[in-house]
């Protein structure tokens, strides 16, 4: 028997469409958000589920589908799926460089690859580039069995395709997105993408002192850099040392290119940044 939780689930009064709409869907440490929005781009549903995903691929395709099918949602005929994958081992490669023969070459030189990795290479047209990633390869077949057309991508792929929408000449971009194990982060100087990466902290004062050493290596300013805080919620130890030190800092907007109705006016969207950007 499977066991699952809806942590969480809002929705609008509208029946979900399920081919007029795109469902993105996020996976944690103990389960997955999702975020269904339809093709007038206005938010039907978001919510949480904690389940195991970590078991063989019919259990993960088997647990899947039972929470959906928990809260009336059939995920066979989405018009797109997006699949955000959380993960450690993470490159980009231009794309005018890129060979397709070379993933698991790219990925080696920044990570180890083992034989229960999938290398998976996502194109980011915005920025003219190849993110490659692995992700559990258990869980990839798994949902790529239910949802076969499903795009999977990496948090740092989400997070560079927002920062570019949003960035510009005049100022650097730093975004970060907190979640369960760390951050992941991704700066643009101008409109450059200049570096994505990720790390593990276990206190503010780790948070604050890995955001400053990254910052003097790339040689930006504190007080020309503009930060957007995303994700998980931050202490309110985190907040301040974050805006004592840097003098830019607010919260990224999830429903920057959306549209939201007053059923979600109680809920925090920064927790679901990843499925709404």
């Amino acid at each position: 028997m499977n066991t699952f939780k809806l942590e969480s689930f809002t929705q609008t009064e509208d029946q979900i469409v399920t081919n007029e709409s795109n469902l993105s869907i996020c996976l944690t440490a103990s389960g997955f958000i999702f975020a269904v929005i339809d093709k007038k781009f206005r938010l039907n549903a978001v919510g949480e589920f904690s389940i195991d995903l970590s078991g063989s691929m019919t259990q993960v395709m088997t647990n899947i589908k039972a929470c959906f099918s928990s809260i009336g949602i059939h995920i066979f005929n989405f018009n797109r799926t997006r699949i955000v994958c959380p993960t450690q081992k993470n490159t980009w490669v231009p794309y005018k460089l890129y060979d397709n023969t070379k993933n698991k070459e790219y990925l080696k030189a920044v990570a180890p690859v083992y034989s229960n990795d999938t290398v998976i290479a996502n194109v980011c047209e915005k920025m003219d580039a190849v993110n490659i990633f692995a992700t559990s390869l258990q869980q990839h077949s798994g949902l790529k069995i239910i949802m076969p057309k499903a795009q999977f991508v990496s948090p740092s792929s989400v997070l560079a395709e927002y920062a570019f929408d949003i960035s510009s000449f005049m100022q650097n971009t730093f975004v970060m997105n907190k979640h369960q194990n760390g951050v992941d982060f991704v700066i643009y100087k101008g409109n450059t993408f200049t570096l994505s990466n990720s790390f593990a902290y276990q206190t503010p004062d780790d948070l604050i002192y890995f955001i400053l050493y990254t910052l003097q290596q790339m040689e930006i300013d504190t007080a020309q850099v503009n930060m957007l805080i995303t994700g998980m919620e931050y202490s309110t130890e985190e907040l301040a040392l974050l805006k004592r030190y840097v003098k830019h800092v607010s919260f990224a907007n999830p429903t920057e290119n959306i549209s939201v109705s007053m059923e979600f006016d109680s809920l925090d969207l920064q927790k679901y940044f990843l499925v709404l950007a």
